[in-house]
């Protein structure tokens, strides 16, 4: 498979998708006249590595700027590195040495391999090229991207779901700005008691979270208002302009049933976490701490039982090792949770879960939930395959267009 062409007519974030759909080991080459060049490594459709040339920090000064290490570390550390000829790279002398952990090194590099994508994400013009097999970044692009090597890999469409996020908050706040009068300065909000997560401040910032009912719509009996909800959610799934915002729908709705909700990504040998909303941690990010929940396909969880029957469970936590671990991930045992399994092309590729912590009420009904879980894994089959048909035409009709193409 070769892809190359432009992204005013195939958009990056497609590229991404065909790429990590067909599970493609290469690098893509991105070229744009005033933000100059870019690379993104994918090893078995995974991202491995990026590089731009408008993000030119090295790690050892993303280290010192977190506080990770010491100038003197950093020294000492390079002049390792030089005597053995560039053999190990810096990061892993650096976890030798003891001056960082593996696991501050792994989440130094994903950081700004993610900052880099969502970067790329929002090129809207310019010429990209897929090679497929090792290609040397070095030879692409000017910036060293020797020591941002993320050997586990990143998923595209986690990827994608979050720059949705990102990208969407930097366009309103650019807004905001420019809509305030120069010179007055905006008097913050008063702070709400009810603390929101950054998710979930997210969907009410862009309107699509709960808010208070009006007088006509408290009229309305719940089975109604349910009814209304699902109808009104199915159309706005009928013409997803990504998997990013199928994603993003399941939790809109979950957030309209329970108190927190996570969406689970399943893989062939892990459960990973993709998104949240509701979720509070007083040392950490809550969607930072959700990306890194990562629990076996092969080990017992509450997990095992979806994935194999492809069935809703409702049910409690017990004192096995993996619940153990999700209860302290997940910041809490509620006394019941739901998981919904979304059916994909025959498969469980995602699990959504959901509790009432912290008010600990009982689980409600899920089953409109369930409706549009499963509408929605048959929406990702067809956003799926429509991409797919989409770079077959194109292919088909590049080749009738090249020159010396002899019909048989």
């Amino acid at each position: 498979m070769s892809l190359v062409g432009r992204l005013e007519d195939l958009a990056l974030a497609d590229i991404f998708q065909i790429i990590s759909l067909s599970k493609k080991t290469g690098t893509l080459i991105l070229k744009n006249k005033t933000k100059g060049s870019a690379v993104v490594v994918f090893k078995n459709g995974q991202i491995i590595q990026a590089a731009t040339d408008d993000i030119r920090d090295t790690l050892g000064n993303i280290l010192i700027s977190k506080g990770y290490i010491s100038e003197d570390g950093l020294t000492r550390a390079l002049g390792v590195q030089k005597n053995m000829k560039g053999v190990k790279r810096l990061g892993q002398i650096l976890v030798e040495t003891g001056e960082i952990s593996q696991e501050v090194l792994e989440e130094t590099i994903r950081e700004q391999i993610e900052n880099m994508v969502y970067s790329l994400l929002a090129w809207e013009d310019g010429f990209f090229n897929f090679d497929l097999g090792n290609v040397s970044v070095s030879d692409k692009i000017e910036v060293v991207t020797h020591d941002f090597l993320l050997k586990a890999g990143l998923s595209p469409e986690y990827l994608l779901m979050e720059s949705a996020r990102v990208l969407d908050e930097k366009k309103r706040e650019k807004k905001g700005k420019a809509s305030m009068p120069s010179g007055v300065e905006q008097s913050p909000a008063p702070e709400d008691k009810t603390k929101v997560s950054e998710f979930a401040q997210f969907l009410q910032e862009q309107g699509v979270a709960p808010s208070i009912p009006s007088a006509e719509e408290r009229a309305v009996s719940g089975k109604d208002r349910e009814l209304n909800q699902l109808k009104s959610m199915f159309e706005e799934l009928r013409f997803p302009s990504a998997t990013a915002e199928i994603t993003l729908l399941i939790l809109r709705y979950a957030s309209e049933l329970v108190s927190r909700a996570v969406l689970f990504m399943v893989t062939r040998d892990e459960i990973r976490g993709l998104g949240q909303f509701g979720m509070e941690f007083h040392d950490e990010s809550p969607d930072r701490r959700v990306r890194k929940i990562r629990v076996p396909v092969k080990e017992s969880s509450i997990f095992s039982d979806v994935i194999r029957d492809k069935r809703t469970k409702i049910g409690c936590f017990t004192d096995s090792a993996w619940d153990m671990y999700l209860i302290k991930e997940l910041g809490g045992e509620p006394k019941g949770y739901f998981l919904v399994p979304m059916i994909s092309n025959g498969r469980v590729a995602a699990i959504l879960y959901g509790d009432n912590l912290p008010e600990d009420r009982p689980i409600p009904g899920i089953s409109g939930l369930e409706i549009f879980v499963h509408q929605a894994g048959l929406a990702m089959e067809k956003a799926l395959l429509e991409r797919r048909i989409s770079d077959l035409e194109k292919q088909l009709s590049s080749g009738r267009h090249q020159p010396g193409t002899k019909r048989a």
